[in-house]
């Protein structure tokens, strides 16, 4: 962990990789992300323009899977208006989050840190005691802090699960604006809503509850409730965005919004109109989850088209991504795909998400990347655009638009750890180790994605290495600042692991 500066617009960091990037462009500008990818073009370095404090948007997904983004998987129901970012900016096919739990993972893209680096180890459940306190601790500055130093108009939308507590409360963490839910689910609209598909999922979870507690939607810094129970809440979470970016438009201000969907967690809830798209798909659960993706992916729509009405969309800086992978257990995740599941756990497809990066102004580049990026990588990102002479701070990530220059970040480590479960990736080799199982085990995510054969034996060097390095991370880590709830042996796809929560 270093204090990172951005006269040179390149932040110092503990995480760093082993591959280079691959992004093979279109011709022209706006053309298809598949194409991008596919062409033998050499790679063309970005054109930067002459701009300044870039808009910002996060749009956060909620327990998406990887390959349920067509520009990623081209076998996928479509989502042409998340492709539309693809293909004005990058697509990380090695894009990961840092953790492979709701609150944890949060914590870590809004702080630039390490969540375990701050003792931010496990996920907060409602109605726990042991959780009651929890949330990012005030001495963690979180994105929206330092941006509101930077004279930006800040708001957040949607899921928040980063603490209940007044000192935790949105308005007292850097936001200026929050409308939203504080618990880690809630449900999208009231089961009896005219037009409403309400589909249980298949591991017999309880009966749909209305919101009730934090589950309930919140405003204003006074924490005001809001009782919409017909609403559903994707589209309200957009309209909130889009009122929230004309405001900010009509003041000839920056902005910072935080768009953070509780779409496609369960419930599985979804207008009849989108259900209705998908009916090729059978089973009733997969097709409620997907339609729900259907029904995200249009309001990212709406985003966009917001931003170009405006005038705004060359100089907003947005990214996309999930905040963990798809829960194997509830029954709709694709695992035909070696990413398509693995919330809980350590698996590839628990913190290999799609992630999307657009800055037309900023950077104009087309296709994917292969590059391993990491959330904690976009508060140094962001702030580098936003204020590339601003006072440094401490993160784990690093600004990525220098590798996209044509910069490299070789010998570049991404660890993840969540007690008794810790991992290290480094270039094509990922190791995983269980504390209380003894275990340990290398892949080679090159030629085994699925992440089925331990190559230990084959490469006792490199395992050796990377479990000294990750015992010396490990050793770096606080003690948590709340209780582990529970481990418990699973497995998905085939593949047995250890689930952590």
């Amino acid at each position: 962990m270093r204090n990172a500066g951005y006269g040179s617009l390149i932040c110092a960091s503990m995480l760093a990789t082993g591959l280079s990037a691959c992004a093979l462009p279109s011709a022209e500008h706006g053309a298809n992300v598949e194409a991008a990818a596919q062409s033998d073009t050499p790679v063309a370095q970005p054109v930067f323009a002459d701009i300044s404090r870039p808009n910002i948007l996060v749009i956060l997904a909620d327990d998406l899977g990887y390959p349920d983004v067509s520009a990623y998987n081209s076998g996928a129901y479509p989502t042409p208006n998340i492709d539309r970012l693809a293909s004005t900016g990058v697509a990380f096919t090695n894009g990961y989050v840092a953790a492979s739990v709701c609150a944890v993972s949060r914590a870590g893209l809004l702080t630039g840190r390490a969540p375990a680096s701050f003792g931010f180890t496990y996920n907060i459940t409602e109605n726990r005691p042991a959780d009651a306190n929890a949330g990012i601790p005030t001495s963690v500055e979180t994105i929206a802090e330092r941006l509101q130093r930077q004279h930006y108009n800040t708001a957040a939308f949607g899921k928040w699960h980063l603490g209940t507590q007044a000192e935790y409360y949105p308005t007292n963490r850097g936001f200026d604006e929050f409308f939203g839910f504080l618990a880690g689910e809630s449900i999208y609209a009231d089961p009896d809503t005219p037009g409403l598909v309400t589909t249980p999922t298949k591991d017999g979870r309880k009966e749909i509850e209305l919101r009730h507690g934090n589950h309930r939607l919140f405003e204003g810094a006074a924490r005001q409730p809001v009782a919409i129970p017909h609403r559903y809440l994707t589209f309200e979470i957009t309209g909130r965005t889009l009122d929230f970016i004309d405001r900010s438009a009509d003041k000839h201000e920056p902005f910072f919004a935080y768009a953070a969907y509780n779409a496609p967690h369960w419930p599985l809830q979804v207008p009849q109109e989108y259900y209705d798209r998908v009916s090729h798909i059978k089973d009733p659960v997969r097709r409620t989850y997907v339609a729900m993706i259907a029904a995200l992916d249009h309001d990212v729509g709406r985003l966009l088209d917001r931003l170009e009405e405006r005038g705004l969309r060359d100089n907003t800086m947005i990214v996309f991504l999930s905040d963990n992978g798809c829960p194997d257990f509830l029954g709709f995740c694709d695992n035909s795909n070696p990413f398509g599941s693995g919330k809980f756990t350590y698996l590839e497809g628990g913190t290999r998400v799609p992630f999307i990066l657009s800055w037309p102004a900023g950077l104009h580049r087309q296709g994917k990347v292969d590059t391993p990026v990491s959330s904690l990588d976009l508060a140094p990102t962001i702030m580098a655009a936003a204020s590339p002479e601003g006072a440094p701070f401490t993160t784990d990530g690093e600004n990525v638009v220098p590798m996209l220059a044509g910069d490299t970040m070789d010998n570049r480590d991404l660890f993840w750890s969540q007690a008794p479960v810790s991992a290290i990736r480094h270039g094509r080799y990922k190791l995983w180790h269980s504390q209380d199982w003894n275990e340990t085990r290398l892949f080679d995510l090159a030629e085994d994605p699925w992440e089925r054969t331990d190559v230990s034996a084959r490469h006792p060097e490199i395992r050796a290495t990377l479990q000294e390095r990750l015992r010396d991370y490990n050793d770096t880590l606080p003690e948590p600042l709340w209780p582990l709830h529970g481990t418990r042996k699973v497995t998905i796809a085939g593949r047995e692991t250890e689930w952590v929560h």
